[in-house]
């Protein structure tokens, strides 16, 4: 399997998603990559180092070849104050990786934000789970076989993180995991309720997950509601 390459593209209600393949080692990244970037792209991405210009460097790929799916060039994608790739206001995107693979999710924004997270399975670690879920969430989760039961922490963390990633731009701070309740369905969506500790909102929280290629991949899309 060739590096910096695509996996996949995968639409989903949410927007197109995109997965691009990383080295398990932080090797430079080759010139001839770097000139698939946006040149300011490129010219940020020389300035890191190890693992982060690797991963800086899948995701803009990832990010690139999803909007040109739906017809989209985009201008530099540089991180903005917080972390989050700058996008024009039309478009909506988000960016996740781990160790082999990033992914991005991109759409036409139409008064909407996107927040995408990928998850791989192992290591299992049961022990976080009251760090990541609300009472009525460990009570789900303890309600479950035992077998079942990481996987569905792994599924609340994963759309959690999306939703910290899609809310972001409206409240500009960290959203720990502890102002969001998750309860998802078996039909790949979730009911999200939110217990934002400076009452930021209302904000309307459509969540969405799919297993795909041995991975979990979560998005979450936010728009404020009327008072």
């Amino acid at each position: 399997m060739s590096v910096y390459q695509p996996l996949y593209h995968h639409a989903t209600p949410h927007g197109v998603v995109t997965a691009v393949s990383l080295p398990e080692t932080p090797s430079p990244v080759p010139d001839a990559v770097l000139s698939r970037l946006a040149p300011q792209e490129a010219e940020f991405a020389k300035e890191l180092r190890g693992f982060r210009q690797v991963q800086f460097v899948g995701g803009r790929l990832a990010l690139r070849s999803a909007a040109a799916q739906l017809g989209m060039k985009l201008p530099a994608a540089l991180p903005d104050e917080r972390g989050a790739p700058k996008l024009p206001p039309r478009v909506a995107g988000s960016v996740s990786h781990k160790r082999t693979i990033a992914v991005a999710m991109v759409a036409r924004a139409n008064g909407r934000t996107l927040g995408v997270d990928v998850e791989e399975y192992l290591p299992a670690r049961m022990s976080i789970a009251p760090k990541i879920l609300r009472p009525a969430e460990l009570e789900a989760l303890q309600a479950l076989p035992e077998e079942n039961q990481w996987l569905a922490l792994v599924l609340r963390f994963s759309i959690k993180e999306s939703i910290y990633k899609a809310i972001d731009p409206y409240v500009k701070r960290y959203v720990g995991f502890h102002e969001a309740e998750v309860d998802p369905d078996l039909e790949g969506a979730a009911r999200v309720s939110l217990h934002l500790k400076n009452g930021e909102g209302p904000f309307e929280v459509d969540a969405r997950y799919a297993w795909l290629e041995g991975r979990l991949l979560t998005s979450v899309r936010i728009a404020p509601t009327m008072a």
